[in-house]
Parts: structure tokens; sequence; C-alpha cells
């Protein structure tokens, strides 16, 4: 689901690669991401070309080749960047960045990665996040970041897509009933948010994917060829990327559907066969994803103001992610409490300055 219009031509393509020493035969827009993304058949081989949305810039870019290579040279299985005849990760076109990547072929999934898979996923997420642990990364979700956490400016932007929602007429659009009880429930949440913040201290920072769902990840048969796109890396909780990643890979909570809190214990187990956590960590989990994950108004504003090309799956994706925080505050204390006795025999250290 690209954010912008893309503003590369197959003229355009051609000469990109040509910067690459490549010849192009033909291209191919892949339906990936937020980004616009193409398959590239090029007389020297098939690449991975992608032109990142406005905002992103190049040392960003240049960032995540950085981490790609890292783990490369660790033997994980990534997509390394290509460089221009001049030496450069990445260029440039109408202002936007553009990188080429080795084309990895197999079967990618969106949020219905097979059950039968997930083992494979967390293991080597577990694996990630040992390779990058002295991988020096900018600190995401950091103490400003949670101390600026106002419950009156949550309020206020609930407030202002609830508004929109009472200017606009019920009867020309059947989904804003749905939105505006969403709207509501997220409002509601977000006041609670403040007594989470203390989950926060002592947990376990790790530089991270900052993205890993199933669609990062590339697989043949059940064995992951390559996991992608390390746009958005950044040193980060380590049990909000474990539970988003297998919330997400196979659409938990969905259809209203409950979340198997004996299921995701196998998942956390299987993550730390290769990277520790601390009895701290599997506390705080649900409290740390729903502090991030309750905030967010993504889906609603793109659907209600922006009105974006893809306002439909963007409010459908918006609508799963609510029914997921509806199920996760429901569950918090089940899944913190048996996350601890099930796990906490293994975890061998006490706190995060430890695993740092």
């Amino acid at each position: 689901m690209a954010l912008e219009k893309s503003v590369l031509t197959d003229d355009r393509l051609r000469g990109i690669l040509r910067r690459y020493g490549l010849t192009m035969r033909l291209s191919r827009k892949l339906p990936l991401g937020s980004a616009n993304c193409y398959e590239v058949r090029c007389e020297e081989g098939n690449y991975f070309l992608k032109e990142y949305q406005s905002e992103i810039s190049r040392g960003e870019v240049e960032r995540e080749a950085a981490v790609t290579a890292h783990l490369a040279g660790k033997n994980l299985p990534v997509a390394k960047f290509l460089k221009t005849t001049a030496g450069e990760v990445c260029t440039e076109v109408e202002g936007h960045v553009i990188s080429v990547q080795e084309y990895v072929e197999g079967q990618t999934y969106l949020n219905d990665l097979p059950k039968e898979l997930f083992a494979e996923s967390a293991a080597l997420l577990g694996k990630l996040h040992a390779a990058l642990r002295d991988f020096p990364m900018e600190k995401g979700m950091d103490e400003a970041w949670i101390e600026s956490f106002s419950p009156a400016n949550a309020v206020a932007k609930f407030d202002a897509l609830l508004q929109v929602v009472s200017d606009a007429d019920d009867s020309e659009d059947p989904n804003l009933s749905k939105i505006r009880e969403d709207l509501l429930y997220k409002k509601d949440l977000v006041r609670k948010l403040s007594q989470w913040k203390p989950w926060f201290a002592g947990i376990t920072y790790t530089p991270s994917h900052g993205d890993y769902t199933a669609c990062q990840l590339v697989w043949e048969g059940n064995h992951i060829k390559a996991v992608i796109d390390f746009s958005a890396a950044k040193s980060l909780p380590a049990v909000w990327e474990i539970m988003r990643s297998y919330i997400q890979s196979g659409g938990a909570c969905k259809g209203g559907a409950p979340f198997d809190t004996a299921d995701f214990v196998s998942y956390v187990r299987e993550y730390m066969k290769f990277a520790p956590l601390t009895k701290r960590d599997l506390a705080a989990m649900p409290y740390i994803y729903l502090f991030q994950l309750s905030r967010s108004s993504y889906g609603y504003k793109e659907y209600l103001v922006i009105r974006t090309e893809n306002r439909d799956a963007l409010l459908s994706f918006a609508h799963w992610r609510t029914e997921i925080c509806r199920e996760i505050e429901r569950k918090a204390e089940e899944i913190s409490r048996v996350c601890q006795e099930r796990l906490g025999s293994i975890c061998g250290i006490e706190s995060a300055e430890e695993v740092l």
C-alpha cells in the first residue's frame, strides 16, 4: 500500500539502473509496503528497486544498507544492497532516494503466515537481535518519547477525528458507525496509558529490525531465504518487536478470534533460544505493546481526512488493530502472568542492564 504516487517511469528506471551498470529489459511494480517497489529484470539478472517516500533521507537508506551488510557478514539471510558505479548504495530522482538490492525469489505472506512457520520466524528474530547487539543504532521508544505522551493530546487527536465523523452523513457512508465506535474506545483507552509508563523501566532494549512481520520474510518451503526492509531499524524494546511480529504475522484477533496465550508463549520460547529476555521483560510485554499501539490513529486519519487512494484497505487495517487493542487489554494480566510462569525459569538473568 504505497503512500505516495511514484515519480518513476520506464525511462527513469532505465536511467537509474545504468548508474548501477545494469541494462533493464522490463519492470514490474510490486504491491508491497509504504514505498514504491519494483522487480526489474536486467540483462545481468533480476533486482529489487525501491523508491522511498519523500521524507526518507539518503542517510537513513545508507544506515539500512550498513545494517544489511553487517548481518550478511554474520551469515544471516538478507538481500544485499548493490552499489552504483560510483560506489554509492543509493541514488536520487526527483527528491526520492532509490536503492537497488538483490531480488530474492520465494513465497511471501501478509498476515497469514501458516502456524507451522512461526517457530522459524521467532528463531530468526532472536538470531537478528543477537547479531545486532553491538551494532550502534538510534534508540526509539526512549525515555523522552515515553514522557512526551500526553493523555490530553491523545484524546484531542481522537476527538478531532470524531468531529469529522459527526460532520459526515452516515447514510452516505456505512463505515462511519464502526469508525465512531472504534474511536470512542481508543479515546477511553489512551486515558489509561499513563499507568503503564512504569513498565518501561528496566526492560531490554536491543538493535532491531523495527518492522519484523511476515511481509518482510521471503520463504522457500519452511525455510526463510531472506529477511528484507530494514528501513525502520532502531534500538527498541525487544518485547515490542516480539509481540508485534507474532500478532501481525498470523492475523491474531481477526474476526473476533481470541488471543492464544499458550501459542504466544511457544513463540517467545523459540525466540529465547537465541536471545535472552529478563523476567521484567516477560511481565511488561503486553503493556509495552499496548502503550505503543493504542496511541495510533493510522488508517482512520487516512480514510477520513487524507482520503488516500487505498483508504478502504487502510481502514480495514485500522479496525483490525483496534480489535487487537481490545483483546490485549482484556488479556494483559493473563499474558504477563503466563509468560512469567512458563518462561521465567529460562531467563537466567534478572535485569536488562546485564543483557546490554
